[in-house]
C-alpha cells in the first residue's frame, strides 16, 4: 500500500479522470459510500442513533454532502452543519444541491426532513440558534468530520475554531473524513490554534491510500484507527503512480517469513556474529544475541571485551562467545581485529555496535570491521558513531549494509540535530540511505526503512510501550537471525522491524507501559506464529483496516 503527498494525491485523483476515465463526481459519490459503509460495519444499527456531519466549503465538504445523502435512508437522528451555497463549486455544488433536494423531499414540505444549518453564519445567527447548533454537536452518538481535505495547512479561520472546539468537546465517537480537520495531510503538524486537546479522531477513512502525515509528528495521536477506502480508480492507476513511500503492512510481512526444510540442522538455519559490549553495557549484547536466537538462528557467537564475557556467558547459555581484547575501562580496542577474520569466516550477517562504547579504541575496530568485513553488516548504536568518518568505505562495501540509528544518532550520521531529523523523517532517512548507500532503520513512532534508490517503508506494528532501554539491541538481533536465515538484507529489514513491532504489540497486551525489551524477544516466537498464519482469503477489497 502507498503513502501519498497532497499533491500526489490530487495529481492521482486528475490521472483517475483523464487518464482512466472516472469521472470526478463518481469519485467522491464512492468516497461517500465507503464512509457510510464504515458506519455501518461499525456502529450497526443506525437507526435511532444522534448523526452529526460537518461539511466544508470544498471537496471534503462535498464527501460529507454525499454522506448526508446516504445516511439519510438509514432512518438515524440526522443533521447537518454546511456552508452556504456560494462557497460551493463543482462536485461539491452538485452534492450540495442533491442534498437540498433530498432534505427538502422535493419541496413539497413546509418544514425540512432533517436539521440543517448553515456554519458561515454561526457569528450573526441568533445566541438561541448558536446554542442550538452547539447542543446537535455535544448532544450527538456519532460526528463526522468533513470540514476540511488534504488542502488545509497553516491555522483555523472563524468560526471553524468554535466549532471544532465543541466537536472535540463532545464525547461522541469521531469519525474523520479522508484526514482530521485541523491536521496537514503531508507534514502531520497540526494548526497551532486548534483548541486544547482538540483534533483527535477516533477513526479517520481515508481514500484510495493513506496519506503521509498521518504517520508525523501530531498525526501519530490525531488520526485514530485508520482505514483505508477504494473509490473506484482502476487499479493499473495506482500501479503506475510511483510515489516511492509505502507502508510496511502486516500482508507484507507474512509473505517473508522464513520457512526451514524437515531435515534442516542448525548451521542450515544461519550463523551470526555479534561484535560489541562494554563493562557496564553487558546486557547489549546478550539481548542482541538472544533475539537472533529467538527468531530462528540455528548458531550466535558473541565478540566480547574479556571482562564481561563469564557475564554474559552466565546469562546467554545458548549462545557463544568469544574473549577480545580491551582496555583498562573495559572497552574493546582496534587489536581485537585480528581475532573476528575467524568469526565471521562461518557467519551469514554480523552486527556491530550493541553496548560497544564510544571509546576511541572501540571506534578504530568499528572503523576495521567496515573496511574488510565481507559479509552483510547491521551497524547500531555506539558503532554508528564511527560512520561517519567512514562513509567512502561504507560505500565501497560488496556486501548490504543497514544502519539502525534512532533520530539522535540520525542527526550524528546527517550532521544535524535529533529535533531537525524529526521535522523531515522521510526526507531525512531517504538521503541518510542515500548518502551510505545502506538500507536505513530510522527508529521511532512509526519506523522508518529506507532504501538507496529512494524507496521509504513505514511500519504500521509497535507502540509507545517499546520505548524502553534495549529496545533497539532486540531490533538488531532480530534483523540479524532473520538475515542469517534468509540471505537477502532488504527482506530482513522489513521483515525485522514488522516482527519486532508485533512483538512489542505482544507484549504490550501482557505489560503495558511497564514492557521491558526482553519482553519483546521472549515474544517473537509468539509474533512469528502469528505472521505465519494463512492470509485471508476474502479480503475486504473496499475497505480495508490499516494494520
Amino acid at each position: 500500500m502507498k503513502l501519498f503527498t497532497t499533491e500526489q494525491m490530487r495529481a492521482f485523483d486528475r490521472a483517475a479522470s483523464e487518464k482512466f476515465g472516472v469521472p470526478s463526481l463518481v469519485l467522491m459519490e464512492n468516497a461517500a459510500l465507503r464512509v457510510v459503509e464504515f458506519l455501518e460495519m461499525q456502529f450497526a444499527p443506525l437507526a435511532g442513533k444522534r448523526i452529526v456531519v460537518l461539511c466544508g466549503k470544498g471537496n471534503n465538504g462535498g464527501d460529507g454532502l454525499a454522506i448526508a445523502r446516504h445516511l439519510a435512508a438509514s432512518r438515524c437522528d440526522l443533521s447537518v452543519v454546511l456552508a452556504r451555497q456560494q462557497d460551493y463549486k463543482g462536485d461539491a455544488l452538485a452534492n450540495y444541491r442533491a442534498w437540498m433536494a433530498e432534505n427538502n423531499a422535493g419541496n413539497e414540505r413546509e418544514t425540512p426532513r432533517f436539521y440543517t444549518v448553515e456554519w458561515p453564519e454561526l457569528a450573526s445567527l441568533p445566541a438561541d440558534e448558536c446554542a442550538k447548533i452547539s447542543r446537535q454537536i455535544l448532544g450527538a452518538d456519532i460526528l463526522v468530520d468533513a470540514l476540511l481535505g488534504t488542502g488545509f495547512s497553516g491555522e483555523l479561520r472563524p468560526p471553524l475554531d468554535s466549532l471544532l472546539y465543541d466537536v472535540y468537546s463532545s464525547r461522541a465517537a469521531r469519525v474523520a473524513v479522508d484526514v482530521p480537520s485541523g491536521l496537514s495531510a503531508d507534514s502531520g503538524i497540526a494548526a497551532a490554534n486548534l483548541p486544547s486537546g482538540a483534533g483527535q479522531a477516533h477513526f479517520t477513512v481515508t481514500f484510495a491510500a493513506p496519506k503521509r502525515g498521518f504517520f508525523l509528528r501530531d498525526g501519530l495521536e490525531r488520526c485514530g484507527e485508520i482505514w483505508v477506502g477504494g473509490i473506484g480508480t482502476p487499479p493499473a492507476a495506482m500501479h503506475a503512480f510511483d510515489t516511492r513511500t509505502l507502508c510496511l503492512t502486516r500482508r507484507r510481512a507474512q509473505r517473508l517469513v522464513p520457512s526451514r526444510a524437515l531435515d534442516a540442522h542448525k548451521g542450515d538455519a544461519g550463523r551470526v556474529l555479534v561484535i560489541g559490549g562494554s563493562l557496564g553495557l553487558s546486557g547489549a549484547p546478550a539481548m542482541t544475541s538472544r533475539a537472533a536466537l529467538r527468531v530462528g538462528a540455528g548458531l550466535v557467537t558473541a565478540a566480547l571485551p574479556t571482562t564481561i564475557l563469564p557475564i554474559f556467558a552466565a546469562s546467554q547459555h545458548e549462545a557463544m562467545s568469544q574473549p577480545l581484547p580491551c582496555d583498562d575501562e573495559g572497552r574493546l580496542t582496534e587489536a581485537g581485529a585480528d581475532a573476528l577474520p575467524a568469526l565471521w569466516k562461518s557467519a551469514d550477517a554480523v552486527a556491530i555496535g550493541p553496548g560497544l562504547s564510544r571509546g576511541e579504541g572501540a571506534l578504530r575496530l568499528a572503523r576495521l570491521v567496515f573496511s574488510e568485513c565481507p559479509k552483510p553488516l547491521i551497524i547500531d548504536a555506539d558503532a554508528l558513531y564511527a560512520v561517519r568518518a567512514a562513509s567512502q568505505t561504507l560505500k565501497k562495501r560488496s556486501a548490504p549494509t543497514i544502519l539502525t540509528p534512532h533520530p539522535g544518532e540520525m542527526g550524528e550520521l546527517m550532521e544535524s540535530s535529533a529535533a531537525e531529523v524529526q521535522k523531515d523523517r522521510f526526507g531525512v532517512a531517504q538521503k541518510c540511505a542515500e548518502k551510505f548507500k545502506a538500507i536505513v532503520v530510522l527508529k521511532g513512532a512509526r519506523s522508518l526503512v529506507a532504501f538507496p534508490d529512494g524507496r521509504v517503508f513505514v511500519n504500521l506494528s509497535g507502540n509507545a510501550g517499546m520505548a524502553t532501554g534495549g529496545s533497539g539491541d532486540a531490533l538488531t538481533g532480530t534483523i540479524a537471525g532473520l538475515l542469517a536465515q534468509l540471505k537477502n538484507a532488504e527482506a530482513a529489514t522489513l521483515l525485522g522491524v514488522y516482527l519486532h513491532g508485533l512483538a512489542g504489540d505482544l507484549a504490550f497486551a501482557q505489560r503495558g507501559n511497564g514492557l521491558i525489551a526482553g519482553d519483546i524477544i521472549e515474544n517473537l516466537p509468539r509474533a512469528l506464529v502469528e505472521l505465519a498464519q494463512p492470509l485471508d482469503a476474502r479480503p475486504n477489497a473496499r475497505l480495508r483496516k490499516l494494520e
